[in-house]
């Protein structure tokens, strides 16, 4: 039988709190909404306006995932060596979402004459990083340290 995700279990395993994920699904609607009418020629506007919300998006991702990371790296001494991971595939995973929206832009807007089998190589980067986090997180999730002194992991945004 086929299970489907909560939106709890999609945002862990994303690794985004359901707030960022409510504004990735968004950004996602309203490009879209965007997309057809501009190929349908309905609006003259570019590539690069239409994938904005996205990239919009991503940089408040990066936003929140910075503050939550100084919160724990200044304010929570036992879960201080956690944040840097998270951290870290947020910067990876975000980098590769804009490598890969900047090239899907280039490619439409005919400056760049690359095949679609590179413009989506970071997209199979992405693919496998999840695949990878989705062994390895659940593990790394089950070996828990001390708590935090300035309260529980909700304080800190997560």
């Amino acid at each position: 039988m086929l299970r489907v995700l909560t939106i709890r279990e999609t945002a862990e395993w994303l690794g985004v709190s359901p707030f960022e994920l409510s504004i990735h699904l968004l950004s996602v609607l309203i490009t879209s909404i965007l997309t057809p009418l501009k190929l349908e020629n309905n609006i003259s506007i570019t590539w690069w306006t239409v994938f904005a919300p996205v990239w919009v998006a991503n940089g408040m991702w990066i936003y929140f995932r910075l503050i939550v990371y100084l919160r724990r790296h200044f304010h929570c001494h036992a879960r201080r060596h956690r944040g840097i991971p998270k951290f870290l595939w947020t910067i990876a995973f975000t980098a590769l979402v804009l490598s890969f929206e900047a090239l899907l832009c280039q490619r439409m807007e005919n400056t760049l004459k690359h095949s679609l089998t590179t413009v989506f190589i970071p997209v199979f980067i992405i693919l496998a990083l999840l695949l990878f986090r989705s062994c390895v997180y659940p593990r790394m999730a089950s070996t828990s340290t001390t708590p935090c002194t300035r309260g529980d992991i909700k304080y800190l945004g997560m």
